[in-house]
């Protein structure tokens, strides 16, 4: 046996403590010296896309009540989630004005035709389930109450109400749904009858979306409770509420941070948005939401918009994984009619369920037709449905699509997100291709990646693109995000606007183009919590972009209403009643757009844009 005497350990112990220091010394030498100022490229001069709608759209016939694709008016934009607006994005934009920067907001807002902003904020400090805001200004207009409840309540619902040529706001939240005026004033309020057994607050609930069939509206919850209600008057158009048959998913879910780092993470998010009220970390919170960890439905849901149907990713039934243990491994998305019961009653009823493995980081999306569903696994499938839930064809994008799929009404076109990038698929029947993987390199030095949900709108994609560093491989640190537009054609990066923060709700612009983000910090708040003050400051609320090129503007929504006009000339009114209508929407939008930016001054550009568009045809 060996005894080190007392001097010896002495020396060893110095020795060891000088190596801990030096160890130190070049760690904090590697941080101070750590370059995290992230600036994107600099763009070429920006051009229109010679890209083209041709055929015939994929449409759905004209309702008075769901109102026109000028702005975001539910989740995803349109009751069918088809992340798809008329109008064209403003090509060159600076920040206007930022809002309420206390509130975290992962899902919303929407806008009124007015452009007047509507939003659920999540556990906020302040009592409130619903606020809104001036479209203009950014000042507060009114506010709805949580009583307590301040777990979250979705995106609000907008609709048309043809009785009071008005449009009605729609906001539930666990326990109750309103139906107010855009000016806050309650027209109708009614109870959820939902109930919860479980410990702390009330789950999150997904929003309202509307079933145009029997003119009614839904509220689902993330326990998988839903129910209906009457439009006009609030009546409860289910006897009871209906729970989806799944169970709640494990919270051994793939990717999860270790319990430091999303310490770390917590801690910088309670330092802007305080302790939840749960005491649970917000970061943790989020993470947990996103990943599906020990819930059932963990995105927004899809209503066809031609038919009394919902479609709804969840779990599946326990039992369907083979081990029946009061936990899901299996994901599955249900077809959810209604049955008339008696007057004015109705009964939920699955007509099909399609399942898969792993969950799905995607809410439903139908097309305008109704005759397709497409939705996503974890191991980067997309996959399309018929309506009936009968798989046609899925492809294979590499990694998990992390949005709901955006379904143009041009071209079967569809647009699916990743993490790191943003494809265009072509719907080609019974199968599917690849039409680009698009560049998204913005920020040298960094790597890119795709931040949110991305949006078609009539001059490109819109999408909001974020920095992480090159060493941190495929850990989402996100150090700064910015908006921008991609060419339809190619996938190339057109136009870039620096951003004011990152968000996790979707990329929602104003009826004259502009980008209007709410604020929700995750994957900052990440990179916040590991690098600190080399971080910008983390923020929430709302914030507002306006175009600094009016002409620019109104130049696109011109050229690009020349070309639907000529796709529309293709086709017979007649053979294509809804298709036509759906056209002459998509140029009476884009002709309005122009003139509220350059107030009627658009004759000289209509000559300029058939020019340009005889030259793109040409080609």
């Amino acid at each position: 046996m060996i005894t080190l005497n007392s001097a010896i350990i002495r020396k060893i112990v110095i020795a060891l403590i000088g190596v801990i220091a030096l160890l130190f010394s070049f760690l904090y030498y590697l941080y101070s010296n750590l370059d995290l100022d992230a600036k994107p490229r600099v763009l070429p001069n920006y051009k229109l896309s010679t890209w083209n709608p041709e055929g015939i759209p994929n449409a759905t016939k004209s309702s008075k009540i769901t109102p026109d694709l000028i702005t975001g008016n539910s989740m995803h934009l349109g009751i069918n989630n088809n992340d798809q607006l008329m109008i064209a994005t403003a090509p060159k934009q600076t920040l206007d004005w930022v809002a309420e920067t206390q509130f975290y907001i992962p899902e919303g807002p929407t806008l009124d035709k007015n452009g007047h902003i509507y939003f659920s904020p999540y556990q906020p400090q302040e009592d409130v389930s619903l606020v809104s805001l001036d479209g203009k200004t950014g000042e507060r207009r009114w506010t709805v109450p949580a009583y307590g409840d301040t777990n979250g309540s979705g995106a609000i619902l907008i609709l048309n109400d043809p009785a009071s040529n008005q449009q009605i706001i729609y906001h539930a939240t666990y326990s109750d749904i309103y139906a107010l005026s855009t000016e806050g004033k309650i027209i109708w309020q009614a109870k959820t009858t939902f109930s919860f057994k479980g410990e702390g607050k009330n789950p999150h609930t997904w929003g309202v979306n509307y079933l145009p069939g029997i003119d009614a509206l839904s509220v689902l919850s993330e326990d998988g409770k839903l129910m209906l209600f009457s439009r006009v008057d609030g009546k409860a158009l289910l006897a009871e509420n209906y729970e989806l048959p799944g169970s709640p998913a494990s919270n051994d879910y793939i990717d999860k941070p270790s319990d430091f780092i999303s310490g770390l993470a917590d801690k910088a998010g309670e330092e802007v948005f305080g302790k939840t009220p749960k005491g649970q970390g917000l970061f943790s919170t989020i993470s947990m939401i996103i990943f599906g960890g020990g819930k059932e439905v963990t995105n927004f849901y899809g209503s066809d918009p031609n038919r009394t149907r919902l479609y709804i990713a969840a779990t599946a039934p326990d039992e369907i994984d083979g081990k029946k243990d009061g936990v899901s491994s299996l994901g599955a998305i249900y077809a959810i009619d209604f049955s008339k019961k008696d007057a004015g009653s109705f009964q939920p009823i699955i007509s099909a369920r399609f399942d898969f493995e792993g969950g799905t980081g995607a809410t439903p999306s139908i097309s305008n037709d109704g005759k397709w569903v497409f939705a996503s696994d974890e191991n980067g499938n997309l996959i399309a449905l018929d309506s009936e839930l009968n798989e046609v064809w899925r492809i294979n994008v590499g990694s998990q699509i992390a949005a709901s799929v955006a379904v143009s009404s041009d071209n079967n076109e569809l647009y699916a997100i990743t993490a790191r990038s943003i494809y265009k698929i072509i719907n080609k029947g019974s199968s599917a291709e690849i039409a680009w993987n698009a560049n998204l390199s913005m920020y040298p030095g960094f790597n890119t990646i795709n931040a949110l949900t991305a949006v078609i709108t009539a001059n490109g994609i819109a999408v909001s693109l974020g920095a992480t560093p090159s060493f941190a491989g495929d850990v989402p640190l996100l150090i700064d995000n910015g908006f921008g537009l991609l060419d339809k054609k190619t996938g190339e990066v057109i136009s870039f606007t620096e951003g004011f923060e990152e968000s996790i709700a979707v990329t929602m612009l104003a009826p004259d183009g502009a980008f209007v983000i709410g604020s929700s910090p995750t994957r900052r708040l990440l990179a916040k919590g590991l690098f600190g003050d080399k971080i910008k400051k983390i923020q929430g609320g709302v914030a507002r972009y306006k175009s600094t090129d009016d002409t620019l503007l109104a130049r696109d929504a011109v050229c690009m209403a020349e070309r639907f006009k000529v796709r529309q000339s293709g086709y017979n009114q007649t053979e294509h009643p809804a298709a036509f209508e759906w056209d002459s929407k998509q140029i009476s939008i884009l002709i309005e757009q122009a003139e509220n930016a350059l107030g009627n001054k658009i004759n000289h550009l209509e000559t300029e844009c058939k020019r340009l568009n005889s030259l793109i045809s040409t080609r």
